[in-house]
């Protein structure tokens, strides 16, 4: 079996790359595999028409079994529907959270509907898969939910003795549907050092300084360096308003930390009763999360190594697997 990955430009984004590169490792022990980045790097009718020309370019010059668009570049699906497509969904955020009209009907047609062309389409939670649901009327047997997998990386990290009295917590990312703002109101008073992955505005830095923070920044880190930030953390806080699946949640589980995230899907669905569940919303709710995190940590940091073993990359990577041998077979039929 031959298998195709197709990415976005590797200058629009890491985070799929991040999650398929483990994938692709993994699926190398089952069959044949290669991979291609597409070259344009926006979403202009002339990009997305070079895009096709290339993918498909690719695509005849080699004969794949299986060709897996990894994610975003649904678009490309009606142009390669005669062959055996998977597509793979992370979130529908960059539609249902479009304030435009014009750029809200373009995605509609380009990213919303294609994806009826796909052989089969999965996602990665059960919420994404909700969502989707409410705009296109799938085929039996089409859709089907395959989380994404922690790297391997992530496994055998020496358990960190947890500072009780001033924890490191880690907060990673900055954009508004991180919900920082809440959660740096949330940790006043509070003994502990936040640390922040991304990049601060100058409101975010006036709000640390008038609330008395001990804090320290970082952005633009590599795989390594990111890993690095959940083994020295001793809390990971993700209480997020918006998310297509929450990776930050499986990686901080798989290294013994404890997490506090949001009671919202997909959050509560990924984090598996293993996490501290808050109301992003509301400051108290989110405060009385880290001092239960606090408190409790060793409870967590156990129900998380156990929760984790649904998202390893040998079982989702079997998963994947299974659906490539079910695609091939029908079309074989």
């Amino acid at each position: 079996m031959k298998v195709l990955y197709v990415y976005r430009n590797q200058q629009m984004g890491y985070s799929i790359r991040r999650v398929f590169s483990v994938i692709e490792t993994e699926m190398a022990k089952y069959c044949e595999v290669s991979h291609l980045f597409l070259p344009c790097t926006n979403y202009s009718f002339v990009s997305m028409y070079r895009n096709i020309r290339y993918a498909l370019h690719e695509i005849k010059v080699e004969r794949y079994d299986i060709i897996h668009i990894t994610g975003t570049e649904h678009y490309l699906l009606p142009f390669i529907r005669r062959y055996n497509t998977i597509i793979t969904v992370h979130d529908l955020g960059f539609y249902t959270q479009q304030k435009s009209f014009l750029k809200r009907l373009k995605k509609y047609f380009l990213w919303i509907k294609t994806l009826k062309f796909a052989k089969r389409v999965s996602f990665v939670s059960e919420k994404s898969e909700a969502e989707a649901l409410r705009f296109v009327r799938f085929k039996k047997r089409q859709i089907l939910t395959i989380y994404n997998p922690y790297a391997p990386t992530y496994k055998g990290i020496s358990p960190k003795f947890f500072n009780i009295e001033c924890p490191i917590i880690l907060h990673i990312g900055t954009s508004e549907n991180k919900n920082l703002k809440n959660v740096i109101a949330a940790i006043r008073g509070v003994p502990c050092e936040l640390r922040i992955i991304g990049r601060l505005t100058k409101e975010i830095c006036m709000q640390l300084e008038s609330s008395f923070i001990k804090y320290s920044n970082s952005y633009d880190l590599s795989d390594e360096e990111i890993r690095e930030e959940y083994v020295n953390c001793d809390i990971v806080s993700f209480p997020s308003l918006y998310e297509g699946f929450g990776m930050p949640i499986i990686e901080g589980q798989a290294i013994g930390r404890v997490v506090l995230t949001s009671n919202l899907s997909p959050m509560k669905e990924i984090a598996g009763g293993a996490s501290v569940l808050v109301d992003p919303e509301s400051v108290p709710s989110i405060r009385n999360g880290f001092i239960r995190a606090i408190e409790n940590s060793q409870q967590y940091i156990k129900l998380g190594f156990n929760n984790i073993k649904r998202f390893s990359v040998e079982e989702i990577t079997s998963q994947y697997y299974q659906v490539y041998k079910e695609m091939l077979e029908i079309k074989n039929h």
